[in-house]
């Protein structure tokens, strides 16, 4: 963050009230309520998608895909009142002896993006996700924070387990920033929860990546 002087055509007061009830509006410090210029810490370029091409070894990606694959796999559809708004297939990944040098990979590489966007984050609530999309399987345009445990999320990561040889389409996308270089094999991409984004459809060959999200208390 930099220390950076925005200008505000209008700033907010503090609200209280009179005896009789009536909101009374004060400006504290001699501020004034039309066009003043404040000093703000500033984080510059916050919904930055953050890629990280070998940030997991090929091996490391093998041993991914076969915890993945070692795990009940259901169907990754949503009822979203939209037909085939995501086509998938994905499998959980909890907490377990085979899988904790991933939990602890993973939250090294927050910490890593985190330096940038300072948010305030304490963990996964969610265990990782792995998944795979086949031909003409997709997810449609959504972000990742919404309703129930999804809004303490503020980070999204995808990790690269196919390399872009392997599948035709499958890009991840993102609003008005387009496809990220992600599609080598190990490749981390790390991006604002909220920004929105989209998986193409896969016109041939298997897709396979894991999906974490760092939470923590609300966005202030």
């Amino acid at each position: 963050m930099t220390a950076e002087t925005h200008h505000f055509v209008y700033t907010f007061p503090s609200v209280g009230t009179d005896p009789s009830g009536k909101s009374v509006l004060a400006w504290s410090d001699g501020r004034q309520p039309f066009h003043a210029d404040l000093e703000l810490e500033t984080t510059r370029g916050l919904a930055m998608v953050r890629s990280s091409p070998g940030a997991f070894t090929a091996d490391e990606c093998r041993r991914i895909v076969e915890i993945g694959n070692s795990r009940p796999s259901v169907s990754g559809g949503l009822d979203l009142h939209r037909d085939q708004y995501r086509e998938s297939q994905i499998a959980w990944i909890e907490p377990q002896p085979d899988s904790h040098w991933l939990y602890h990979k993973i939250a090294l590489l927050f910490n890593e993006v985190n330096a940038h966007c300072r948010f305030e984050l304490i963990g996964l609530v969610d265990a990782l996700q792995y998944t795979t999309y086949g031909a003409g399987q997709h997810f449609d345009w959504h972000t990742d924070i919404g309703a129930g445990d999804t809004c303490v999320r503020k980070l999204s990561m995808t990790v690269q387990l196919s390399d872009g040889s392997e599948y035709e389409g499958g890009d991840l996308e993102f609003v008005e920033v387009g496809a990220g270089p992600q599609r080598a094999l190990g490749t981390v991409t790390v991006f604002p929860s909220f920004l929105g984004h989209r998986v193409t459809p896969v016109t041939s060959g298997v897709r396979r990546s894991l999906v974490a999200w760092a939470s923590g208390p609300s966005f202030r």
